[in-house]
């Protein structure tokens, strides 16, 4: 029991470092973007990725389904851009990387793409929700 409680005390220490580190990169990638990173500019950017990113999530899982790759596509592209605007590198590769998957229709690479992005989600939407005033 005990060293269970110590793994998952590892497992959140690990997951506070890098909810520091995306919202280090936000307020950098802002600065550099557009010279503000105020906490107004922080707020808003930060609304319109969690707003936008559900609905695309959506149309990818949906595009899936249906072998809607262009579907995917879009969806991917516009989460790529929206996130690398914001400095999420890794995030925005990932989109990247399915965004390619379904221009050749890798099918078997585009459900696993998804699941992975879902899961990065998580720790940036709690990143994000930081700056929301």
């Amino acid at each position: 029991m005990i060293q269970l409680d110590g793994i998952k005390e590892v497992k959140s220490m690990q997951n506070n470092l890098t909810v520091q580190q995306i919202q280090q990169d936000i307020k950098v990638a802002l600065e550099t973007v557009m010279g503000d990173s105020s906490p107004e500019m922080l707020d808003e950017m930060s609304s319109i990725f969690l707003e936008d990113a559900v609905p695309l999530f959506e149309q990818m899982k949906l595009g899936l389904a249906t072998s809607d790759f262009k579907a995917i596509n879009v969806a991917a592209h516009t989460l790529k851009g929206s996130s690398a605007t914001i400095g999420l590198e890794k995030f925005a590769g990932l989109c990247l990387a399915l965004e390619l998957s379904s221009k050749t229709q890798e099918t078997s690479k585009i459900g696993p793409y998804i699941a992975e992005l879902e899961t990065e989600y998580i720790t940036i939407e709690e990143a994000l929700r930081h700056f929301l005033l």
